[in-house]
């Protein structure tokens, strides 16, 4: 009770400074202020909720959350837990970083039952609303405090944990991965769908092909699975769309599964296995539940589908038809970095000359600023395989160069494998280096700790 006098004290007290009445600072403020008098000078001095506190500090020109350390006792009025109160309360003592608050409202909940649901609830509100790293602390308290290992609110926490983990650095991405993947199968059918997608393409990055098949494989079943039940809904209750809440539409973790299937095959170098694999997502327009937007992932995967046969036959050494692949990706330029990609590779592979290729379209190739984690897997891979083939035409400070740009990109990101590689073709070819270049693989190795 103390501080619910107090932050009343204190909210009088710069009222009179300003020289405004109760009543005109209630007219400023409007209907989100409330009525003032009955929170401040009631005889039961009714409950100042967030909205109120916040409208009333910016009405006396204070900094947001200024009042916040008195207010946590407003969220504990009778004795009882104002689950609502307490919830904008953390939310928005989230939203302003203000965590030793939020630890302190914690240890004060930690004996109140019910109180990761609480948390739960605060958690979702935060990452719903794009406040993604702000709300990893919350539900990691309902990871510590759930009771049940079969609970999908647990679940859910790892799930969203493991999404906010995702980045740049390549052993972060990895035990995000193994903390996680045990939860996936107590998610609701929605969200394995979700992770499973997620789950497939970071270990991609992670170059964990077996892995990758398998959650490929679970995607493909269990989509399937999703999908015969909502066309049984459909025959028998005339829905017309999809019930199960995914982020994608469904058609598009059905033909996901094989395409993660296929890219694997291509990545070892099975390619017969990965033409066949294209043809489960080749034409989807069988699939029922397709609206406009499913119906443009049909088309996407189609066009998906043909770019991709196109690399299995130029990696195949079917390098007539190359130039028949260059005017798809006039037409298609999406297509440009993954087919950019492979025909450097067969450059490589077949002692091609695609100079005239790389002049057309290098310049139309993301930049690092736009890349997600799977996109940096593939920036890293065609910047390496551009070094290599600009060695096999003896353009020695070229690929010095583009080796040195690649060891960059791959030491922050702890990829080792790939900074091995890196050191290996510098090594090489060093008796072609400058000083300069010299001078600048030392220090990347010196600041990487290799």
């Amino acid at each position: 009770m103390d501080n619910r006098i107090t932050l009343r004290g204190e909210l009088e007290k710069a009222i009179a400074e300003t020289g405004c009445t109760l009543s005109q600072l209630e007219e400023k403020g409007g209907p989100q202020v409330g009525n003032l008098s009955a929170c401040l000078r009631g005889k039961s001095l009714r409950p100042i909720t967030m909205k109120q506190l916040d409208m009333l500090t910016e009405l006396l020109g204070l900094p947001e959350g200024y009042y916040y350390e008195y207010y946590l006792a407003e969220c504990f009025y009778q004795n009882r837990v104002a689950k609502p109160r307490m919830e904008s309360f953390l939310f928005r003592c989230a939203e302003l970083g203000k965590t030793e608050l939020i630890k302190k409202a914690i240890n004060l909940l930690a004996d109140q039952s019910k109180y990761t649901e609480l948390l739960f609830s605060v958690a979702e509100n935060l990452y719903l609303s794009g406040n993604i790293k702000e709300s990893v602390p919350f539900y990691e308290e309902v990871i510590q405090g759930e009771k049940s290992n079969h609970s999908e609110r647990l679940a859910i926490s790892h799930y969203r944990v493991f999404r906010a983990s995702i980045g740049s650095d390549a052993d972060e991405n990895f035990k995000a991965v193994i903390r996680f993947g045990g939860f996936r199968k107590k998610l609701s059918e929605g969200f394995q769908l979700d992770a499973l997608l997620h789950l497939a393409n970071i270990c991609y990055t992670l170059q964990l092909w077996s892995t990758v098949q398998q959650f490929a494989e679970e995607l493909r079943v269990l989509s399937d699975i999703v999908y015969q039940q909502e066309v049984r809904k459909l025959e028998s209750q005339r829905l017309s769309e999809s019930s199960v809440e995914t982020e994608r539409h469904l058609v598009v973790y059905y033909g996901q599964a094989y395409l993660l299937k296929s890219a694997v095959l291509f990545k070892q170098g099975r390619y017969e296995e990965a033409k066949a694999c294209i043809e489960g997502y080749e034409d989807l327009s069988w699939f029922e539940l397709l609206d406009d937007l499913g119906r443009q992932e049909v088309d996407n995967f189609s066009q998906f589908a043909k770019g991709n046969k196109y690399c299995v036959e130029l990696l195949l050494g079917n390098t007539d038809i190359l130039d028949e692949f260059i005017n798809f990706l006039a037409n298609h330029p999406n297509h440009i970095p993954d087919a950019l990609l492979v025909i450097i590779e067969a450059a490589n592979a077949y002692n091609l000359n695609i100079d005239h290729i790389l002049e057309r379209f290098v310049d139309t190739y993301p930049s690092t600023s736009q890349q997600n984690i799977v996109y940096a897997h593939r920036h890293f891979r065609f910047y390496y395989q551009k070094a290599i083939y600009a060695f096999y035409r003896q353009r020695f400070a070229e690929g010095l160069d583009t080796i040195l740009f690649c060891l960059s990109l791959s030491i922050p990101a702890h990829k080792y494998r790939e900074s091995i590689l890196c050191v290996k073709q510098f090594n090489k070819f060093d008796e072609y280096a400058s000083d300069s270049q010299k001078v600048k693989f030392k220090d990347i190795l010196l600041k990487g700790d290799i």
